[in-house]
């Protein structure tokens, strides 16, 4: 079994989140992760992404559309939030 990079998170959370909703969907899903516990971010200074989300290659296409979906849900939620000054910050990305 071949493993393949579906998804490079920007922090565990999301890494995370993408593994669980594939694994809900019968998708198995490992993470790994880049950082090294004894120092401390120095391992986010030479790589930008937290780290990533692999599957299956058999899985791949079928986890690329399932994560797809997740994100643009996500990128929809955060164009309808209200931007007033009482909206809570650090919802979505970029923020």
């Amino acid at each position: 079994m071949s493993l393949k990079t579906l998804y490079k998170a920007p922090d565990e959370l999301m890494a995370n989140s993408v593994k669980d909703l594939l694994e809900q969907d019968g998708i198995p899903a490992m993470i790994r992760s880049f950082q090294v516990p004894a120092y401390d971010g120095i391992a986010r200074m030479m790589r930008p992404n937290w780290g990533e989300v692999l599957v299956s290659e058999t899985d791949l296409d079928r986890a690329r559309e399932l994560l797809e979906s997740f994100l643009a849900r996500g990128s929809a939620a955060c164009e309808d939030t209200d931007t007033g000054p009482d909206r809570d910050e650090g919802g979505c990305p970029g923020e």
